[in-house]
């Protein structure tokens, strides 16, 4: 089972993503904060991460240049209401 690493700070959302995860045989995790999100992604072995951008305390901007930095390849969807171009060109 792909175990989906989800970093949402909204539970309504989350839970939402979770659920739809679940039904369809991934194993979800969420977390609201970029601090533990980096820790899962350096110590768990995710097959993917689902990104929002806008989080408290690390922002997911900060959560994708350090895991990068530290060499940590795990897949990063962004799912956020940012949306310019430069946003998505950026992620």
């Amino acid at each position: 089972m792909s175990k989906v690493l989800i970093v949402e700070d909204d539970s309504v959302i989350a839970q939402g993503m979770a659920s739809h995860l679940t039904a369809a045989d991934f194993d979800p995790v969420i977390v609201a904060d970029g601090q533990v999100a980096l820790a899962r992604l350096r110590y768990e072995q995710c097959d993917v991460c689902v990104l929002d951008l806008m989080l408290p305390g690390m922002d997911g901007w900060k959560l994708i240049e350090a895991a990068r930095a530290e060499g940590i390849g795990t897949p990063i969807m962004v799912v956020s209401a940012r949306g310019t171009e430069h946003d998505r060109v950026h992620a």
